[in-house]
């Protein structure tokens, strides 16, 4: 198991624990004591994550397990704050400090630049097995098709996902 994916499961068990046995002594202080700690966890894990994030390049198994378990943990922070600030005034304006995660969008873009690497790959691999065939004076029909067919395949996936 990834260590980040570590933290964030560990991280949702301590939210947990501060909402089931801390909030309560505290919330005779501060009205809000749950949602200010998991705001301050969600910040925490949001440096963390950054941090893994800014130096990613492919997608990897262990990088999708950190990305579900960070969304997870985000799903989880953001129920307790809007359970702990339900009744009370200015409850939401903490919740809206917690900016997302965007786990989702950051596999969504690696996934959009393998496939255009990919298709790049295919591209380019049609286009000499083309030069080949012209350059030698032999040209094959069969061979001629299905190299349009593998590129027009990857075309309309590429369109298709709008990458």
């Amino acid at each position: 198991m990834p260590a980040l994916s570590f933290l964030a499961k560990k991280t949702s068990d301590l939210a947990i624990k501060e909402k089931n046995v801390y909030s309560p002594i505290l919330k005779k202080w501060h009205p809000l004591a749950a949602g200010v700690a998991v705001a301050t966890l969600h910040a925490c894990f949001e440096n963390e994550l950054k941090q893994f994030t800014a130096g990613l390049t492919e997608l990897t198994p262990d990088t999708v397990q950190v990305l579900k378990a960070a969304d997870k943990l985000e799903k989880d922070l953001i129920h307790i704050a809007i359970e702990d600030s339900m009744d009370i005034a200015g409850g939401k304006s903490l919740v809206k400090q917690m900016p997302p995660y965007e786990a989702g969008t950051v596999m969504a873009n690696l996934v959009k630049a393998w496939v255009k690497e990919q298709i790049d790959k295919l591209k380019g691999c049609a286009d000499q097995k083309l030069e080949q065939e012209v350059s030698l004076f032999f040209f094959t029909p069969i061979s001629y098709l299905l190299c349009i067919a593998i590129t027009l395949t990857f075309y309309l996936l590429l369109r298709l996902h709008c990458i």
